[in-house]
C-alpha cells in the first residue's frame, strides 16, 4: 500500500474519532465532496499537520465545496 493511502486511511480515522461518526459516514461524506482526492492531491502538505489541523482543513474544503454547489443549484 502507497503512503497516500494510508496517509487517506489516517486521515479518515482522525476524522472519524474527531466527530465521533462511523466509518461508513465518514466514507459517505469523503466519496459526497471529493475528500479523497483532495487528501491524495494535497499529501504532502496535510501529513505536516497535526490531527486537529488535518480535521479543520477538511472541514474547511467540505464547507467550500457545498458553498460552490449552492452557488450553481438552479433559483427554483
Amino acid at each position: 500500500m502507497c503512503q497516500e493511502s494510508k496517509f487517506l486511511i489516517y486521515c479518515m480515522e482522525r476524522y472519524r474519532y474527531f466527530k465521533g461518526l462511523s466509518g461508513a459516514a465518514v466514507a459517505k461524506i469523503f466519496d459526497a465532496y471529493g475528500i479523497y482526492s483532495y487528501i491524495t492531491k494535497y499529501y504532502k502538505s496535510l501529513c505536516s499537520m497535526g490531527d486537529r489541523c488535518i480535521v479543520q482543513d477538511i472541514d474547511d474544503y467540505i464547507n467550500s465545496m457545498a458553498n460552490d454547489q449552492r452557488k450553481t443549484e438552479p433559483l427554483f
